[in-house]
């Protein structure tokens, strides 16, 4: 015969709060594990430092009396970077024009001690277009180049188009890999580096209406960071290339098939609001 056992309300009660509260330790260092785990800590780092890079480029206003021209850059960058090195601790590629060959490329980066001068969100501007425009924000007074930085050329010993996009991918990067480019750079100190070709375009599009046109952007890099801006195109018939600076303290240097086709020197101090190719920088707040 089975007899009950009684158990006191004195003893539950001991037990239930023995259990409660190693639920509770449990979740006091759960929650202490999430709050220090390091990864999220970067992620959250990175996410805020994109909204400051983001809102930046927000503010800016187009204005032009060209009604195609939209008022305002695309709302997501084509590319994000890093320099630790040279201390950029993030940066942006932005775009001025929904579709065809951007109007403008504007890259934003986030440097902690800007040349001495404490946090700073640092801009290089590029002008694609000979069409008349002005971008003007809290950061930027009023940029209205008088043309194009990036001038297009025949792209001499080019293959057949391919009526295949995938193949004329494949065209564009091989086009690509036939350039290369060095750049010295003298901020704080100077150095010599060959750019790396990054091997993804930021950005393809058709840069007209015909038939098979096709077109890609690529970057020349100091490890991750942005030297030179590679515009590889064709209409479906001839190819063309065009080239651009994406930094204002180096001097730059491009080959095509082991020939310099392009270089430019270094730019000591702002060329001016109404220049192709500008650069700039802000103070800024971020992590």
């Amino acid at each position: 015969m089975l007899r009950p056992i009684l158990i006191s309300s004195a003893l539950l009660a001991a037990a239930c709060a023995l259990v409660l509260g190693d639920a509770a330790d449990g979740e006091v260092e759960n929650t202490r594990a999430t709050s220090t785990d390091p990864g999220d800590d970067k992620n959250n780092v990175a996410r805020r430092r994109l909204e400051v890079m983001t809102s930046r480029i927000d503010s800016i206003v187009i204005s032009s009396t060209d009604p195609a021209i939209p008022n305002r850059m695309q709302p997501k960058p084509l590319f994000r970077y890093d320099d630790e090195t040279r201390g950029y601790v993030d940066g942006t590629v932005w775009r001025l024009g929904e579709s065809g060959r951007p109007l403008a490329i504007i890259t934003a980066e986030l440097h902690p001690n800007y040349l001495g001068g404490g946090p700073s969100v640092v801009y290089d501007l590029l002008s694609l277009t000979e069409r008349r425009f002005t971008a003007r924000s809290a950061d930027i007074p009023g940029w209205s180049p008088r043309g194009a930085a990036v001038v297009l050329n025949a792209l001499p010993r080019a293959p057949e188009v391919s009526a295949v996009a995938a193949k004329r991918l494949t065209q564009l990067k091989e086009q690509a890999r036939r350039f290369s480019g060095t750049q010295e750079v003298q901020e704080t100190d100077k150095t010599f580096v060959h750019l790396r070709l990054l091997p993804r375009e930021i950005e393809r599009y058709a840069p007209g209406p015909e038939r098979h046109s096709d077109g890609a952007i690529f970057l020349f890099a100091n490890g991750r960071n942005p030297a030179l801006l590679l515009v590889i195109e064709t209409d479906g018939k001839d190819w063309q290339y065009g080239i651009g600076r994406l930094s204002m303290p180096s001097t730059l240097e491009m080959k095509l098939d082991d020939t310099v086709v392009w270089s430019e020197p270094r730019i000591p101090s702002s060329p001016g609001w109404s220049e192709p190719y500008n650069a700039s920088n802000s103070p800024a707040r971020f992590p």
